[in-house]
């Protein structure tokens, strides 16, 4: 079994200040093999907010595989947007937009869907759908393929269309590389669910973890169990006076077929 943290949208720059201390606290509790962060660590990509980000990725249980989202390019700064958009994230969260973690039964593969010409919207260039499918590729067979990008290309919870260039071509890249979980944010609204086009593909999407910038009445973080061919999806959401509490659970069973909900999930 292996064990996930999920965040996402932590966007240091709008934090809820009394958040941080009980996610980092609680994360260690649950003692995860790895820590996911789908992409929008700053406000505004501003070199103090990239510090504070990285402050608080070095107090996650480790190792923490993370991917930039939109706000963690320059908005106002067009110049540096077009010339060198990642710059300040890579000197503070590490020099590889794209990471790969390997885990025992697991391959973790980040894929940076941030678009320097369009900020707000996704895409899934060319290389970073062959980086993908190298990646997978290479790893044994018996392994959980999982995804981490910051857009998603299904629709939000809210059934919003996914904010991402051609979605439907994204789901074909993403089912033809062989990809079983894919976890993502930007919605600041929880959703698990499938695509009829990539019936292989379970798309876990996860709130914001501690910002203030909410879509729902709260801030959440998940922590996913995965087996040989199951997942468990448990959410946590923040409390006024209790921190972070455990919510609801979904559990989803992988076939030939593709993924399916079980009887008790939520």
């Amino acid at each position: 079994m292996i064990r996930l943290l999920h965040l996402s949208d932590v966007h240091f720059g709008a934090v809820n200040d009394r958040l941080p201390g009980p996610i980092v606290a609680l994360a260690h509790d649950l003692r995860p093999d790895a820590t996911v962060i789908s992409g929008d660590l700053t406000q505004r990509a501003r070199p103090a907010q990239f510090a504070a980000a990285r402050a608080f990725v070095d107090l996650l249980p480790g190792p923490v595989l993370c991917v930039p989202g939109n706000h963690d390019m320059p908005l106002w700064n067009l110049g540096l947007r077009l010339l060198a958009p990642f710059a300040r994230y890579r000197r503070a969260i590490g020099p590889e937009l794209e990471p790969t973690l390997a885990l025992p039964g697991a391959i973790i593969q980040g894929v940076n869907t941030a678009n320097p010409f369009v900020w707000k919207s996704g895409q899934l260039g060319r290389s970073s759908a062959k980086r993908l499918t190298t990646a997978f590729a290479a790893a044994p067979p018996d392994v959980m393929r999982i995804a981490v990008l910051h857009h998603a290309p299904v629709p939000a919870a809210d059934g919003t269309p996914a904010d991402m260039a051609d979605p439907a071509a994204v789901l074909g890249a993403l089912a033809l590389a062989g990809t079983d979980i894919v976890l993502s944010g930007h919605t600041h609204m929880p959703h698990a669910g499938f695509a009829e086009t990539a019936a292989g593909v379970l798309f876990l999407q996860v709130g914001t973890a501690i910002s203030t910038r909410l879509k729902t009445d709260t801030n959440d973080f998940a922590l996913i169990e995965i087996g040989a061919d199951t997942v468990t999806q448990h959410a946590w959401l923040a409390r006024q006076d209790e921190g972070f509490v455990q919510s609801a659970k979904a559990r989803f069973l992988k076939s030939s077929t593709g993924w399916r909900a079980l009887p008790d999930a939520v």
